[in-house]
């Protein structure tokens, strides 16, 4: 039998236990950057390093899923 575009893989890496883990810590961390954001555009004190600390917290988040659980895993 013939793919056609991707060939299937023996093994399922989507489903292991470290890329729940890691997915939720991206969640989470994201969650985090914006209710951080939320806060620095309402409060006056404290705000430029809740915004910084909201950038740090998205960025995070999207480094965790893209550039570190691959590395770790070998990929």
């Amino acid at each position: 039998m013939s793919y056609p575009v991707i060939a299937p893989r023996d093994e399922d890496r989507s489903e292991s236990a470290g890329r729940v883990v890691g997915t939720f810590f991206a969640f989470l961390s994201f969650a985090a950057g914006i209710a951080l954001f939320a806060v620095s555009f309402t409060g006056e004190d404290w705000t430029r390093w809740t915004f910084v600390g909201a950038i740090l917290a998205v960025t995070l988040a999207f480094a965790i899923p893209t550039t570190i659980l691959p590395a770790l895993e070998g990929d």
